[in-house]
């Protein structure tokens, strides 16, 4: 055997890719389906399998009846790979989006006079997520040139593309706000202003863009949800945005403003989520991977979080003790709402 001759089990008597080659099961001996002399296998879907060939030799035609009737009813959709990345930065660039939106909206009503606390610690906590959040997806995508890459073109059609737009401007718009917001002259302090309402302005999209991108997915409990997820995220992310500043101490006004927001993010997070699988019961598949397994319990434990963070926030007015402690439920649950849903995406992906 010469050096350029490929290995005897790579012999392949039909042309590579053609009918006759998938037909008699000549696809290489990688188990993947893949003519190893044309294709190399890289990225971070490398490591999917293709599944078991049906047969011996992966046609149809050899197999019987009962095996044809098994493969056609498997679930053809693969489970996500993402991390534990992911729904951290879900939730931290959701509560990023929000303090920015909210901090936005007190600068627009001129709360807290000339020290602007709720203000200049919107803007803080929105650029400090904005980095933690890059931090976390750049991790995930493995090597840093793959979010640029997604930036090479403008495609409205796609959430991704688009929420990578998004994220690129939302963190140009928070650190401009911080950096020049602080500045000692005047003019450097209205460009400052001019970008945090920027970074408000691209706030809720920052906030609910990761739940329209799941929505578009092929996966069973995202899918079915895609009206709801944006929404959810988005309550999600208001609560916690409030809840970060929660634990900032303010003016008593700046205080009511914050106390207000996160009321009434809390109730339409648990309004959301309880609309949410009342939509679901018409499909078993994707209502049940909300309702058992590890998603189950960990949306139950996001919905007694959220309610919890709820009721700390009604007694706020009265016991200041009360204020960080729905702050820190409110993080909390946001965070588990978002492992949650990730969770039942990969539970709806699982053969039946």
């Amino acid at each position: 055997m010469t050096d350029d001759a490929p290995p005897p089990d790579l012999v392949m008597k039909h042309p590579p890719g053609s009918w006759q080659a998938l037909a008699a099961g000549e696809f290489g001996s990688d188990g993947r389906n893949v003519d190893v002399r044309r294709a190399e296998l890289s990225g971070e879907g490398a490591e999917l399998d293709a599944g078991d060939r049906v047969g011996d030799r992966g046609h149809l035609g050899d197999a019987s009846q009962t095996t044809v009737a098994e493969e056609a009813s498997r679930r053809v959709v693969k489970g996500s790979r993402w991390t534990w990345e992911v729904p951290t930065y879900f939730a931290v660039g959701g509560m990023a989006g929000a303090a920015a939106t909210l901090a936005a909206g007190a600068q627009l009503a001129r709360l807290g006079g000339d020290d602007r606390r709720l203000v200049r610690s919107g803007r803080d906590i929105a650029l400090g997520g904005t980095v933690i959040g890059s931090a976390l997806l750049v991790a995930d995508l493995g090597r840093p040139e793959r979010f640029w890459h997604m930036m090479r073109v403008w495609r409205p059609s796609s959430p991704m593309n688009v929420g990578s737009w998004v994220l690129a401007g939302f963190g140009t718009a928070s650190a401009g706000a911080v950096v020049l917001g602080r500045s000692r002259r005047r003019p450097l302090r209205v460009v400052g202003d001019v970008a945090g309402l920027a970074a408000g302005a691209l706030g809720l999209p920052m906030a609910g863009y990761t739940g329209v991108l799941l929505g578009a997915t092929a996966q069973p409990a995202w899918w079915h949800a895609r009206r709801w997820l944006p929404r959810l995220f988005v309550a999600s992310a208001a609560s916690a945005g409030a809840g970060a500043l929660e634990l900032v101490p303010m003016s008593p006004d700046e205080e009511r403003a914050v106390r207000s927001l996160a009321i009434g993010a809390r109730a339409a997070d648990l309004v959301v989520t309880k609309a949410m699988t009342h939509d679901l019961a018409d499909t078993p598949e994707a209502a049940e991977a909300y309702e058992y397994g590890r998603a189950g319990r960990r949306m139950k434990l996001a919905e007694a979080l959220t309610a919890g963070s709820l009721a700390a926030s009604l007694l706020s007015s009265r016991f200041r003790a009360a204020r960080p402690l729905a702050g820190s439920l409110a993080l909390a649950g946001s965070l588990a709402t978002r492992f949650a849903v990730m969770d039942a995406g990969a539970a709806s992906a699982e053969p039946a």
